[in-house]
């Protein structure tokens, strides 16, 4: 008989993740989709970047630098299997087999019903950031990060905010989300029963968002100072900061 990979069992242990000062924390990156923007032909996670590593690495050790015990839950789709190949062994995997008939949050629903944690990050698979990135992002409560920098592109979702909280999700706003969000307590609840909703499998993760506001959930607006964050479409966004 052989025996399964665990990496790809659904239960799991209880994980001292995170910080001390911090709480247990699940990290999500979906990681499923073909990279066809960028024309890679192969995972966008696995673009290279500067230093010689892989998107997805490059997100894994940053996220271990900060949250050195938290639990990793990378969702791949698209030519899984090479993208299994060149993560850690102690992150675990969740396979999304109909990437191409869902969108991102089918994968962030697998990944949610696996997780151990009560407290979870969602980062987006094609993001380059700093470690001053999360740093303090489970400080104040479920919280979005944004940029004013114009960090992002002019076409990327942005947010609405107002005293210090995130209003709206939205194509065409000038304030940009960061594609990283930090849920937990109601706004996790409300997040998770959407999500776990089949109809919604081809939504966006802002438009979960934008329920969990609507039905009352508030995710504070958060800018980390020396933040340095980019998405990268292409071999030109490769920023020169990531040495």
């Amino acid at each position: 008989m052989v025996k399964k990979n665990s990496r790809f069992i659904a239960p799991a242990k209880a994980l001292d993740a995170g910080k001390s000062e911090h709480k247990l924390v699940s990290v999500i990156v979906p990681a499923a989709g073909l990279g066809s923007r960028m024309k890679s032909y192969g995972p966008k996670c696995l673009f290279p970047t500067s230093n010689g590593s892989t998107i997805l690495n490059k997100i894994i050790s940053n996220v271990k630098k900060v949250y050195p015990h938290c639990e990793i839950i990378v969702a791949t789709g698209f030519e899984s299997d090479r993208v299994v190949k060149t993560v850690p062994k102690e992150v675990r995997i969740v396979e999304n087999q109909l990437y191409d008939k869902t969108n991102m949050v089918e994968s962030i629903r697998l990944s949610l019903n696996n997780a151990v944690n009560n407290d979870i990050i969602i980062i987006n698979g094609d993001l380059i950031f700093n470690v001053f990135t999360l740093q303090n992002l489970t400080q104040r409560g479920s919280c979005a990060l944004i940029d004013t920098q114009n960090r992002f592109q002019k076409n990327e979702i942005g947010v609405t905010a107002a005293e210090g909280n995130v209003v709206h999700f939205s194509y065409g706003l000038p304030t940009k989300w960061a594609q990283i969000v930090y849920l937990t307590g109601k706004e996790l609840n409300l997040f998770t029963t959407f999500c776990n909703d089949r109809e919604n499998n081809k939504r966006y993760t802002f438009e979960i968002l934008n329920m969990v506001i609507e039905n009352g959930g508030r995710i504070l607006a958060d800018e980390p100072k020396g933040m340095q964050i980019t998405e990268v479409d292409s071999i030109k966004d490769i920023p020169r900061w990531d040495k």
